[in-house]
């Protein structure tokens, strides 16, 4: 019989203190009469992955739930104080890496077990370096050798793994409150490029309490390719999942590539499950944005946030960024591929999410962001000056507090808030509350701007997530794109569209639109670039325009270069006024007496990105 003694979970005062009611009515006030704005986290590590564990994080799934629901919780390195959502998420799931399971029930929880107290399992509960280097380094490795101390044999391990992936279905399932907070069942699995230790990882998210009896790791499927297959055979009957792949960025150009990580080609198979599975991508989330890189398939000068590594010099391939590591050039891709296939295997719908390691979903604002990995990003000078990388220029300061998922579904339930997921009806923010809306139909009367019956909108369009198809008659291509600011933060200065599109040749095309500016001012014709609203921040302090830039952007837009001939697709971003960044505030903290190891930008622009739609000439 299994025992749990050393669940090393730190216990939570827990506070009767309610979060602002009032703000939570006002950013989640309905604005139509059938689908709302909903916020989650769908990237959440506890102490039960063993990296988290390793930096000295003590919230459990129990905790990390909690802390989403607005409680008060400790976060490792600062005992001395409670970290608290000023907002309660309204959905969440624990994605703890499967990879980690076996050890968390032979090192952790269960004391009874023959290799409890192996030199492994040892040195795992003295939380040493050495052992997340060692469990990193062997997650592409075949067999998986770091196993050999903790288990009898490979079996062994995985009947192991079943009794923690259990335990977590149990905890979602109590704290899952329907209409007021969704659980979904979830775990990551974290395969590692050979050679380089790129992610292509995803998470795995279910619709439902009917979930697969395992949570999968790479040490029985070495890629995606066997994940699908896997999910395919085992997530059967009331079972449904999604995949969500995260970090493109550091990929190593593997996510969006033709071709699998042990360089097989993908095979009409791989495509048609990766386009049932791969519903939406991560666009942001802690260890960097992954929509764009200039110069890198693009022009667009706003692709320039939160980006970690330089592109790829000549023969370099790992540690770099190549075209098919971002997720627009993916998009891109899509198209060529859909042209061939008759279907889009990359249409990935947009979310981001925080990748916490400290166990607090959700913590995503820039002032009091606690860092991600426990003790070695704790303090204000450990954030600016720390991380395991700094000499190759990639430490804690380049990080960020990460982004948030959001969907339009008509309630807080699982149903509804995954079958938003499934259709890609949602938007990404990269922390903050924005809300962001578009549709696309043909000729859109530009009263509709105003009008705010979205419900109307769903017969006389399609919403984010869904494919226009070609009429016969000629008419215009009319996006209605709306806007609303997250009051916490900055007013919204700008909204625009990007568009992408294949030629009669066969080659894509992107370009990037302003379709509304705040502050009356108006896109310049050539440009489509809005001129600069005048809004400033005061390094000395953080203070922010308060006069400059706008509640709410909304407008009826008409590509002025579409041709019904060519497949297409578009997807909205909101950028907010200026802000300071959170490694500004921690500056600030020390008086600026501690300089970052690595350059970073003393501003940012928070935003917020939608799905894409999707136009069809075939």
């Amino acid at each position: 019989m299994m025992k749990w003694p050393l669940l090393i979970l730190l216990a939570v005062v827990i506070s009767t203190a309610k979060a602002d009611e009032s703000v939570q009515a006002k950013q989640m006030a309905k604005v139509n009469n059938d689908r709302n704005a909903f916020f989650g986290d769908l990237h959440v590590h506890t102490s039960w992955s063993l990296d988290s564990y390793i930096f000295s994080n003590t919230n459990g799934p129990r905790e990390a739930l909690l802390y989403a629901m607005g409680k008060p919780v400790a976060i490792a390195g600062d005992t001395n104080n409670m970290h608290q959502l000023k907002i309660p998420l309204d959905f969440v799931a624990i994605t703890d890496h499967a990879e980690s399971f076996a050890y968390t029930e032979r090192c952790l929880l269960d004391a009874d077990n023959s290799r409890f107290d192996s030199a492994t399992c040892n040195s795992v509960r003295e939380r040493e370096l050495k052992m997340f280097y060692r469990a990193f380094k062997t997650l592409a490795l075949d067999p998986p050798q770091h196993l050999a101390d903790v288990c009898e044999n490979k079996q062994s391990c995985r009947e192991s793994a079943k009794n923690p992936w259990k335990e977590m279905q149990r905890l979602t399932e109590k704290y899952n409150q329907p209409g007021k907070f969704t659980t979904l069942h979830g775990f990551e699995f974290t395969p590692n490029y050979k050679g380089g230790g790129g992610s292509v990882h995803r998470n795995i998210i279910f619709a439902n309490s009917s979930v697969t009896e395992e949570a999968m790791s790479v040490f029985d499927l070495p890629s995606a390719r066997e994940l699908w297959a896997w999910l395919e055979e085992n997530c059967i009957g009331d079972c449904d999942a999604i995949t969500i792949p995260h970090n493109s960025n550091i990929s190593w150009g593997k996510h969006f590539a033709l071709s699998n990580t042990d360089g097989s080609q993908w095979s009409n198979l791989d495509y048609s499950r990766r386009a049932k599975f791969d519903r939406l991508a991560e666009i942001h989330q802690g260890k960097g944005n992954s929509e764009c890189y200039l110069g890198i398939g693009t022009q667009d000068e706003f692709c320039n946030f939160e980006l970690i590594y330089d592109p790829c010099k000549e023969g370099q391939e790992v540690g770099c960024v190549q075209q098919s590591s971002m997720l627009r050039n993916g998009l891109k891709t899509g198209l060529k591929l859909e042209k061939k296939l008759g279907f889009n295997p990359f249409a990935y719908g947009i979310i981001a999410s925080t990748d916490t390691h400290n166990g607090n979903p959700g913590g995503t604002m820039e002032k009091g962001y606690p860092g991600h990995q426990g003790k070695p990003e704790s303090t204000p000078v450990k954030r600016l000056t720390g991380g395991l990388q700094v000499k190759k220029g990639r430490g804690s300061v380049t990080y960020n507090p990460g982004g948030l998922a959001g969907v339009w579904a008509n309630n807080n339930t699982r149903n509804d808030i995954y079958s938003a997921l499934k259709r890609r009806e949602t938007f990404g923010t990269s922390g903050n509350r924005i809300r962001i809306r578009m549709f696309a139909g043909w000729d859109l009367d530009k009263s509709l701007a105003s009008d705010n019956d979205w419900s109307s909108l769903y017969t006389l369009g399609v919403p984010m997530g869904g494919t226009l198809l070609k009429t016969e008659k000629k008419r215009s291509l009319s996006l209605l794109v709306w806007a609303a600011r997250d009051p916490q933060t900055a007013p919204l200065q700008r909204l625009q569209v990007i568009k992408g599109w294949l030629d009669d040749k066969g080659t894509v095309h992107e370009q990037t639109f302003d379709v509304a500016c705040s502050d009356g001012l108006s896109p310049d014709p050539d440009t489509h670039r809005c001129p600069d609203n005048g809004a400033k921040v005061d390094s000395n302090n953080c203070e922010i325009s308060q006069d400059k830039g706008a509640t709410q952007l909304s407008v009826v837009w008409q590509d002025p270069n579409f041709n019904p001939e060519q497949s297409a697709f578009y997807y909205s971003r909101a950028l907010e006024n200026p802000s300071c960044r959170w490694s500004t505030y921690d500056l600030l903290a020390t008086k600026r007496k501690v300089n970052p190891a690595i350059p970073v930008a003393e501003f940012i622009q928070e935003r917020a990105w939608g799905s894409p739609v999707w136009y069809k000439p075939y």
